[in-house]
């Protein structure tokens, strides 16, 4: 984080499940992005979001996929997160909790139905009707630890 205020104002939204995920970040994030859209179909979708909003690469080549699903890593710029790059690159557990526990954002695989999430992520509604009407089955890929004004504070050094 480049400002001690971004880390106390994150900090002041810890309160709350998934407080690193801000709606209006979101959108200014993907219509930034040539490689990124919203979608309502989940049929190429990669990110299911806590509001439920659905994100898919622009392309559909299944390698063009796979990159995109660390594209997440530039989401971090527009909630105050600079170094969200430097995280991913150097201690991916940190970027996964922040992730998952921090955004909230499930990974999606639609061609086997997984839904990869943390082990302690609190799905929202949306995210919970979603994955049980479209038959995706969750598995958690990352063990997660909540997201305090310490825990912002040794990423942000990273």
């Amino acid at each position: 984080m480049s400002k001690q205020n971004d880390t106390t104002l994150l900090a002041e939204r810890q309160e709350r499940s998934n407080p690193l995920f801000d709606p209006k970040a979101l959108t200014r994030f993907i219509a930034e992005s040539d490689d990124l859209i919203f979608v309502k179909s989940s049929r190429q979708a990669i990110w299911l979001f806590p509001n439920g909003q659905l994100v898919q690469p622009n392309e559909k080549d299944d390698q063009e996929r796979t990159v995109c699903h660390y594209a997440i890593k530039y989401y971090f710029r527009y909630i105050g997160i600079e170094n969200g790059l430097k995280i991913e690159q150097e201690n991916r557990h940190i970027f996964n909790n922040l992730v998952t526990k921090g955004v909230g954002v499930v990974n999606l695989v639609p061609e086997t139905k997984a839904a990869l999430k943390g082990d302690n992520q609190d799905l929202t509604e949306q995210q919970k009707e979603f994955l049980k009407i479209n038959k995706y089955k969750l598995y958690s890929y990352v063990k997660n630890h909540p997201i305090t004004a310490n825990y912002l504070a040794r990423a942000a050094k990273i």
